[in-house]
C-alpha cells in the first residue's frame, strides 16, 4: 500500500468559522469564570482534532489537559481519566481523604476496590476545580469513541455540574457506528452538540491550495476537490499521494487513488476487519466505480456471494444503500476496498463485471472493464475500445471517450494506430476541458515510419496544438500554426484541412489581425467546390461573409451570412451553433444569435465538450449584452470565466472580463470596471488579442459616459477607433460608433466621429436590423437640429421598440428627453425622461439613472431618490442557481448543468434563501418570475 509522506507545511483551518467563533465564546467566557462544554461530531478526517488544536492555539495563558481514546483501552475502566489526570494529580491532596482514596483507587494509584461512581465523579470535579484555580482550565478529548465508559460518566456528570470555575471542555467523536448511540447520548446529556459537516467547495479548494507544492492545475484541483467530498483530511492527503506531474495536469490522476495517509489507513484497517464475502462485494463495488443496484445482484450471484453480505460494511458506516444503489461512504473507503485485493482478485473482479455487462448490452463498461485484464498489447481488445469510444462520444461525453482512446493505444503495437488513438484521446481530453493532459497525450504521439501517414499525422497532432495555444498562447502564433496544419491535412484529410483553416481564420480575428483573416478566407474560397454539404458549406459562406464585412463590403456580407445562419440552425454541434450566432450578430439579429449560441452552451454541457463552454458563453453574453440582460450576462460571464481557468484557456478568460467589466461599467460599479477591465487588458496585451484589448477598452469608455467624463470617454473611443491588431477590432469599432459620436457631440472630437459613424451606418443600412437602424437613427438625431431631429429621435425610439434592448431605448429617451428640455418643451421632457427613468432603475443602471434624475430635475421636477428595497446580494453564481431553480429544475439537474456537485448547488441555494428572506422554491419562482 503506498504510504503518503506526511504533510510538512502548515495548514489552515478552512471554512470552520461558525465553530471557531462557538469555540473562541467559550474560551472568553472561561477567563470571566464561566464554564462550558461542546461535543463536536464528524466523521474520520473531517476537522475535529484540527478545532480542538486550534482551541488550544487561541488560549496560550489556559492551562491545558488532554485525553484521546484509544481501541486497545476501550474496555479498561478509567484508562481515559488516567490519560487525563496524571499532569495534576499532585492537585489532589487539596480534596478530603475519601474523595482522593476514591480517585487514587479508580487510577490504580492505590489498591482498593472499585470506588462508588458519585464519590469519584465529586471527586474528578473538585480536583479540576482546583486546577482551574491558577487560572482558566481547557480539556480536550479526543477520539472519544474510543474512551471506555467509565471515563465518559465521570466526564458528563464533571461538565453538567461545572459552573463559575473557568473550566472549557472540548470533546471530539466520531459519528459513526464505532462509538454506540447510548455514549454518545450519556456523553452529550446536558451538554452543546455540534455536527460538522462537509466543507463547501470553496474551503476545499482553499485547502489544497494550501496543501500542493505548486500552484494546482485549475482541472486537477477540481478533481480532488470532487474526490474529496467535503473532507479536508482526505483533501490533504489526496495531494500528498500524487506526482508532480499529475498535479500538473499532464499525468491522468488515478482511477482508484491508493490509499494512503492516516485518514487512508483508517479505512483501510476496517475494511480488513469485515468478513471474506463483504470484502469481495466491497471489491466488485470498487472495481464498477458506479454501479447500480440490479448490476450488484447480478454480480453477486456470479462471485457466489450473497448480498446481505453486504451488512457489516453498512453498519461499520462505511457503504450506504439508497433505493437504487449501494454507494460508497467517501471515495478513500473505494480505494481501500480496491487495494486491499490481491491483483488476482481485482482482476476476478473486473471479469465478473464484463460478463454482467456483456449479459445487460451496455457494450462501454463491458469493454472497459475486459480491457483492465488485458495484457499489455491486445489487438483485438483496443480496436473494441476504438469504437466503444467513438460512440461514447455522443453518449458519456468526451472525458469517457478520452479514457478509452488512450487505454486502447496502450493496448496497440501498430505505430500508426497507436499514433492515431492518442491523437483522438488528446482531442477529447482537450474538449472535456483538460488542455494539460491533451499536451501531454500528443507528446506521446510518435510519427510512424510511413512517409503517406507521416504528414497525416503531424497535420491532426499541429491542428489540435494549434486549437490549444488558440485557448492559451499568442493569437497570431495559433493562426500560423493552424495554417501550417491545415496544409498538411489538405491532401488526405480535406474536410479536416478547412476546419483547420477557419480556425487558423478565428486566430487572426482574436487578434484583430483582419488581413491575415481575409488572407485565409481567399484560401479558403480557392478550395470551394459545388456541391458541399451543409457543415462545409456553412464554413465557406461564414468566413466569406465575415472577410466582406472586414473589407467594408456590407452589402456583400450579408447574403453569405444569412446562408451560413440558415445551415447552422439545422446543426447541433457547439462550433456551427457558435458560428450561426456569430452571423446572427453581424447581421444585427441580436435575439437568432441568442438563441443559436445558447444551443451551443446546452450541446456543449450535454456532450461534455467542456473546453466549447467558454467560448459559446463569451458569444451568448454579447447577445445579452446587446438586448439588455445585464444580470444574464453577468452570470455567464462569470460561469464562462470560471470555466475557462478551470480549462487553461486563458484567452477565452481575458473575454469575459471584459464582459464583466461592461456589465459593471453599467451599472456604475467604478472599481469592479476597472479591476476586470485592467486584468482583461494586461493578458490582452500580452497575448495580442485585439478582441479583448477593444472590449474591455470600450467598457472603461462606457464607465466615462455615464459618469459624465465626455473628455475621457472621447480619448479612450478614440484610441479604439484608431488601435491596430493586438489593441483593437474592427468590429467593436463600429459598433462603438453610436457612443463615440454621443460623446464627441460634447467636446471638439465630432469630426473624427463621423468619419467612424459612416462605417456603422453601412453596416445598419445592409443589415436592416431594428435595434442597429435605431441607433444610427439616435446618431442622425445629434447631428440634426429642431423638427429635423425630433423626427429622427422618433423614428429611433419607434425602432427600439422591435429592437429587442429597453437599455438603448431608455438611453434614446434620455437624450431626446434632454433635447426637448433644452428647447423648452417641459412636458414631452418629462415624460421622456420618467420613461427611461424607469427603465434605468429597472435595470440597476446607476449612473444612466442619476442622469435621467438631473435632466428631471432641470425641468422643474422634485423627483426623489430611488427606493431601494433591502438589496438581495447575491453572487452571479447564487443568482445562476436561483434562476435555474425557479424554472423548476432540481439540484441534480443544476449540478450538471454547472459542472458543480449537488452538495455544492444545494449549499448556493441555502443562502440564496437567507439572502432574499424565502422559504421555498415556489416563493423564488415568484420573486424571479
Amino acid at each position: 500500500m503506498l504510504d503518503v509522506p506526511p504533510v510538512t507545511r502548515s495548514i489552515r483551518l478552512r471554512g470552520r468559522d461558525r465553530e471557531q467563533s462557538v469555540v473562541r465564546r467559550l474560551l472568553t467566557d472561561a477567563r470571566a469564570d464561566t464554564s462550558g462544554a461542546l461535543v463536536v461530531l464528524g466523521e474520520p478526517g473531517i476537522g475535529k482534532t484540527c478545532l480542538l488544536d486550534d482551541a488550544l492555539r487561541a488560549a496560550p495563558e489556559f492551562t491545558s489537559l488532554d485525553a484521546r481514546g484509544v481501541p486497545t483501552e476501550t474496555d479498561l475502566a478509567f484508562a481515559g481519566l488516567h490519560r487525563l489526570l496524571r499532569p495534576v494529580m499532585h492537585h489532589s491532596a487539596a480534596l478530603p481523604d475519601p474523595q482522593r482514596d476514591a480517585l487514587d483507587a479508580a487510577l490504580g494509584q492505590a489498591a482498593a476496590p472499585a470506588p462508588e461512581p458519585f464519590l469519584l465523579s465529586v471527586a474528578v470535579l473538585n480536583l479540576l476545580t482546583e486546577v482551574a484555580h491558577d487560572g482558566p482550565l481547557l480539556i480536550r478529548v479526543d477520539d472519544a469513541h474510543w474512551l471506555d465508559t467509565a471515563s465518559l460518566d465521570v466526564l458528563s456528570f464533571a461538565a453538567r455540574r461545572s459552573g463559575s470555575e473557568g473550566m472549557v471542555l472540548l470533546v471530539a467523536a466520531r459519528s459513526e457506528a464505532r462509538a454506540t448511540a447510548e455514549d454518545r447520548v450519556r456523553l452529550a446529556t446536558g451538554i452543546p452538540l455540534h455536527r460538522l459537516d462537509p466543507l463547501d467547495a470553496d474551503a476545499i479548494h482553499a485547502i489544497l491550495g494550501d496543501t500542493a507544492p505548486h500552484p494546482l492545475n485549475d482541472a486537477v484541483r477540481a478533481e480532488l476537490a470532487a474526490l474529496a467530498q467535503g473532507n479536508p483530511l482526505a483533501a490533504v492527503e489526496l495531494v500528498a499521494s500524487l506526482s508532480p506531474a499529475q498535479l500538473a495536469g499532464a499525468d491522468p490522476l488515478p482511477c482508484v487513488p491508493e490509499p494512503g495517509g492516516r485518514l487512508g489507513r483508517t479505512y483501510t484497517e476496517r475494511v480488513d476487519r469485515l468478513p471474506a464475502a463483504t470484502r469481495t462485494l466491497l471489491l466488485i463495488l470498487a472495481a464498477g466505480e458506479e454501479l447500480d443496484l440490479r448490476v450488484l445482484v447480478r454480480a453477486a450471484e456470479h462471485a457466489g456471494v450473497d448480498l446481505a453480505a453486504l451488512h457489516p460494511a453498512e453498519a461499520d458506516g462505511l457503504v450506504r444503500a439508497h433505493e437504487h444503489a449501494i454507494t460508497f461512504r467517501h471515495p478513500l473507503v473505494r480505494s481501500a476496498a480496491y487495494h486491499t485485493a490481491g491483483l488476482a482478485h481485482r482482476h476476478r473482479a473486473h471479469r465478473i463485471l464484463t460478463r454482467v455487462y456483456d449479459e445487460t448490452g451496455d457494450l462501454c463498461r463491458g469493454a472497459w472493464h475486459r480491457a483492465a485484464t488485458a495484457p499489455h498489447h491486445d489487438e483485438e481488445c483496443g480496436r473494441e475500445l476504438e469504437r466503444v469510444a467513438v460512440r461514447e462520444r455522443e453518449n458519456s461525453g468526451y472525458a469517457t471517450s478520452s479514457r478509452l482512446f488512450e487505454r486502447a493505444a496502450e493496448l496497440t503495437r501498430d505505430s500508426a494506430a497507436t499514433a492515431d488513438r492518442l491523437i483522438e484521446a488528446a482531442r477529447d481530453a482537450w474538449l472535456s476541458g483538460r488542455a494539460e493532459r491533451a499536451r501531454t497525450l500528443l507528446d506521446r504521439v510518435r510519427v510512424p515510419v510511413d512517409s503517406q501517414q507521416q504528414e497525416s499525422v503531424r497535420g491532426r497532432a499541429e491542428l489540435l496544438r494549434g486549437r490549444i495555444e488558440l485557448g492559451a498562447g499568442i493569437a497570431i502564433d495559433a493562426h500560423t500554426a493552424l495554417g501550417g496544419a491545415a496544409e498538411r491535412l489538405l491532401p488526405e484529410h480535406r474536410d479536416l484541412a478547412l476546419r483547420t483553416l477557419l480556425q487558423s481564420a478565428e486566430a487572426s480575428t482574436l487578434a484583430g489581425d483582419h488581413r491575415r483573416f481575409c488572407h485565409t478566407a481567399q484560401r479558403m474560397a480557392e478550395l470551394r467546390g459545388l456541391d458541399e454539404p451543409p457543415r462545409t458549406r456553412l464554413m465557406f459562406d461564414y468566413i466569406a461573409g465575415k472577410a466582406a464585412m472586414y473589407r467594408g463590403r456590407h452589402a456583400d456580407a450579408v447574403a453569405p451570412l444569412r446562408r451560413a445562419l440558415d445551415d447552422a440552425e439545422g446543426i447541433d454541434e457547439p462550433d456551427a451553433l457558435i458560428w450561426g450566432g456569430i452571423c446572427a450578430l453581424l447581421l444585427g439579429a441580436p435575439v437568432r444569435a441568442h438563441a443559436l449560441e445558447s444551443r451551443a452552451v446546452a450541446v456543449a454541457r450535454r456532450t461534455g465538450a467542456v473546453s466549447a463552454i467558454p467560448r459559446a458563453l463569451a458569444y451568448l453574453t454579447y447577445a445579452e449584452l446587446w438586448t439588455g440582460r445585464f444580470e444574464l450576462a453577468s452570470s455567464n460571464a462569470t460561469e464562462g470565466l470560471r470555466l475557462a481557468e478551470e480549462t487553461g484557456q486563458r484567452n477565452c478568460a481575458s473575454h469575459h472580463r471584459a464582459t464583466l467589466a461592461m456589465v459593471a461599467a453599467l451599472h456604475g460599479e467604478e472599481g469592479e470596471c476597472h479591476r476586470q477591465a485592467d486584468a482583461a487588458l494586461r493578458h490582452a496585451h500580452s497575448h495580442d488579442l485585439g478582441l479583448s484589448a477593444a472590449l474591455a477598452t470600450w467598457a472603461l469608455a462606457y464607465l466615462d459616459l455615464g459618469m459624465g467624463r465626455m473628455n475621457e470617454a472621447v480619448a479612450r473611443l478614440r484610441a479604439l477607433a484608431n488601435a491596430g491588431p493586438g489593441r483593437g477590432h474592427a468590429a467593436l469599432r463600429m459598433l462603438s460608433a453610436p457612443h463615440y459620436m454621443e460623446a464627441a457631440m460634447r467636446t471638439d472630437d465630432l469630426e473624427r466621429a463621423e468619419g467612424a459613424l459612416r462605417t456603422f451606418d453601412r453596416w445598419a443600412e445592409a443589415t436592416d436590423g431594428d435595434g442597429v437602424r435605431a441607433l444610427a437613427a439616435r446618431c442622425r438625431a445629434l447631428r440634426a437640429e429642431g423638427s429635423r431631429a425630433e423626427e429622427y429621435f422618433q423614428e429611433a425610439i419607434t425602432l427600439h421598440k422591435s429592437g429587442y434592448c429597453d437599455f438603448e431605448r431608455a438611453r434614446t429617451e434620455l437624450l431626446f428627453g434632454s433635447m426637448l428640455r433644452r428647447s423648452r418643451q417641459v412636458r414631452r421632457a418629462r415624460e421622456h425622461l420618467y420613461s427611461a427613468l424607469e427603465t434605468f432603475d429597472g435595470l440597476n443602471a446607476a449612473p444612466w439613472s442619476c442622469q435621467a434624475r438631473s435632466e428631471l430635475r432641470a425641468t422643474g421636477e422634485a423627483v426623489r431618490p430611488r427606493e431601494r428595497t433591502a438589496p438581495a446580494g447575491l453572487s452571479p453564481r447564487q443568482l445562476q442557481v436561483a434562476r435555474y431553480v425557479a424554472e423548476g429544475a432540481t439540484n441534480r439537474e443544476v449540478a450538471a448543468q454547472l459542472f458543480l456537485s449537488p452538495r455544492t448547488v444545494d449549499h448556493h441555494l441555502r443562502n440564496v434563501f437567507v439572502k432574499l428572506g424565502i422559504r421555498s422554491r415556489v416563493e423564488l419562482a415568484r420573486m424571479l418570475s
